[in-house]
C-alpha cells in the first residue's frame, strides 16, 4: 500500500467520524437552554429569566394601559411600554449571548478531547 492511498484512507476515516459527530448534534432551543442552565452561571441565568419574565408582565400591562387610558396619560403609559420593550430586549440578549458561549465552550472542550485523543493514538 503505498503512501497515497494510505492519506486517503486516513482521511475517509476521519470523514466517517466526523459525520457521525455531526449527526449527533441536533440542538434546539431548548436543549441550549438546559445546558446553559446547567452551566457554571446557572444561578445568574435563572435570575435573569426570572427577571424577563417580570419585565414581560410588566410590558403586557403598560401595553394594557397605553390603549385604555385617556389621552392624556397616554404618553406616560407609551413611554413605560417603550421603556420594558427596551428591557426585555437586553435580558433576552443576554440569556442567548450565554447560550452561544456555552455552545461554543462546549465544542471548544470537544475539540480538546478530539485532539487528545489523537496524540494518544499517534503516541502509540
Amino acid at each position: 500500500m503505498n503512501i497515497d492511498s494510505k492519506i486517503k484512507q486516513e482521511l475517509e476515516n476521519e470523514s466517517a467520524e466526523i459525520d457521525k459527530i455531526l449527526s449527533e448534534e441536533n440542538e434546539g432551543l431548548i436543549s441550549m437552554l438546559q445546558t446553559s442552565i446547567k452551566g457554571g452561571m446557572k444561578r445568574w441565568f435563572i435570575f435573569i429569566n426570572i427577571i424577563t419574565i417580570i419585565i414581560t408582565i410588566g410590558l403586557v400591562y403598560c401595553g394594557y394601559q397605553f390603549f385604555t387610558q385617556p389621552l392624556d396619560s397616554q404618553i406616560y403609559w407609551g413611554v413605560l411600554t417603550i421603556l420594558c420593550l427596551q428591557l426585555q430586549i437586553g435580558t433576552k440578549q443576554w440569556i442567548y449571548n450565554e447560550m452561544g458561549r456555552s455552545s461554543v465552550i462546549r465544542e471548544v472542550k470537544r475539540v480538546e478531547l478530539a485532539l487528545a485523543e489523537l496524540a494518544s493514538k499517534k503516541s502509540h
